[in-house]
């Protein structure tokens, strides 16, 4: 049966506040990710050795890799999904309270909150349905 191990989003170099501050993009994306959840592990010498890569973990052990591309250009429909829970309203209350727009629908019993990292990179975070 296969499982999700990871997802590898590109990020660019550096990134551009809404205040026009630059940033490096894996640590404004880094940002992003600790916001979720995920915490930082290290990608080993044998895949720093072939990219600018960053790497992050879930404590169901998914990851989530960062790959630096000079090129990034988020797509606007293809997107990372991922299940909070419980843990979806303080969550969102995080990433909206750090700037970040957040649209709220529901379908399929749950609700479904779709947000821009800020590498421009769609997620979209699941969760109950609002009491």
């Amino acid at each position: 049966m296969p499982t999700l191990h990871h997802v590898n989003l590109c990020v660019p170099p550096t990134i551009r506040d809404e205040a026009g501050d630059e940033h490096a993009g894996p640590d404004a994306e880094a940002t992003w990710l600790e916001a979720l959840g995920y915490r930082r592990v290290e990608a080993g010498p044998e895949i720093a050795a072939m990219a600018q890569v960053h790497w992050f973990e879930g404590d169901d052990g998914t990851q989530v890799h960062l790959t630096v591309d000079p090129e990034h250009a988020p797509s606007a429909r293809a997107h990372t999904a991922i299940r909070l829970d419980e843990a979806l309203d303080p969550i969102v209350a995080r990433l909206e309270d750090a700037g970040h727009h957040c649209n709220t629908i529901a379908f399929d019993r749950d609700r479904h909150v779709f947000a821009n990292d800020p590498a421009g990179n769609l997620w979209e975070l699941i969760g109950p349905l609002a009491d």
